[in-house]
């Protein structure tokens, strides 16, 4: 999915590419697992009132992609420009008990009314669980938005004031902060938590939740402190071997801002290890 937030046109959008002609789908092959890429496109030359506008007509594609993998199915990994690819991936999911498992060194938890910045891909965990843009929500399909008590945000260490002083901790979302490259919180056990409360999930991965030394490829300003590679495999294996993955995001990997394909190569990693869990699930 080449697009910043409907935008084909910013540098974040020729990651999926990078990763494309990197060797992802000879990575997963490797795996034993078949490959079936699809690239998720708007007409060329529409112009979009704003970025609502042009992520919601890429997201309405993505959906329906979405939707028709998994009823065939199979696992879709959607490597995207940026987090609001989570409204049409979620958008799309089966009406089961599915949580997320949310990446992040952000919270992605701002509304139009809380967000200094505006920034829509700041609301994305917002918008998949209801707290705003439900019109829009609506009109990808009519699911429920998912509920906060099947949430964990893991990852997180650069929070909007509203987020910081209370928007997230109102909800019932289980946050597993990092600082100093370390988790604050048990992560084994929000896991288990969430185990008990749904069937599958989705996994959404945003790179800025590493630290900028292990993948400096991102959209916004690098936070210090979080995620090593190890640390990233690990959380990926907490996931998998608690959890089935009904799909699964790789976002906002920026080529032009990397460093020695740090990124890159990190990204490769996170997507052998859902083929690995592919492969193993069938």
């Amino acid at each position: 999915m080449p697009f910043m937030a409907g935008d084909a046109a910013h540098p974040a959008s020729e990651g999926p590419d990078g990763l494309v002609r990197a060797g992802v789908e000879r990575l997963l092959a490797d795996r034993g697992v078949t490959v079936n890429r699809e690239r998720v496109e708007i007409r060329s030359g529409v112009s979009f009132p704003d970025v609502v506008a042009a992520s919601a007509a890429v997201n309405r594609k993505l959906h329906a992609t979405v939707r028709r993998v998994i009823a065939a199915g199979r696992l879709p990994i959607v490597i995207a420009g940026s987090c609001d690819a989570a409204i049409g991936v979620v958008s799309g999911l089966p009406h089961r008990r599915c949580g997320i498992v949310w990446v992040d060194a952000h919270g992605d938890f701002n509304t139009p009314d809380s967000s200094v910045s505006g920034f829509f891909p700041g609301m994305s965990l917002a918008i998949v669980t209801g707290q705003c843009y439900r019109e829009l929500w609506a009109a990808l399909g009519g699911r429920p938005p998912v509920p906060e008590t099947h949430v964990v945000l893991i990852g997180v260490r650069s929070l909007s004031p509203p987020e910081e002083a209370g928007r997230l901790r109102r909800s019932g979302i289980q946050v597993i902060a990092w600082e100093r490259g370390e988790p604050r919180g048990d992560l084994g056990s929000a896991l288990d938590r969430l185990a008990s409360r749904v069937d599958e999930v989705y996994l959404h991965i945003d790179n800025d939740a590493f630290d900028p030394l292990t993948a400096p490829g991102v959209v916004d300003e690098p936070v210090p402190g979080g995620l090593s590679l190890p640390a990233m495999e690990a959380v990926i294996q907490a996931v998998t071997t608690r959890l089935r993955v009904v799909a699964a995001t790789v976002a906002t990997y920026t080529p032009v801002n990397d460093r020695h394909d740090q990124t890159l190569k990190a990204d490769l990693r996170i997507i052998d290890l859902l083929g690995k869990h592919a492969a193993a699930r069938g």
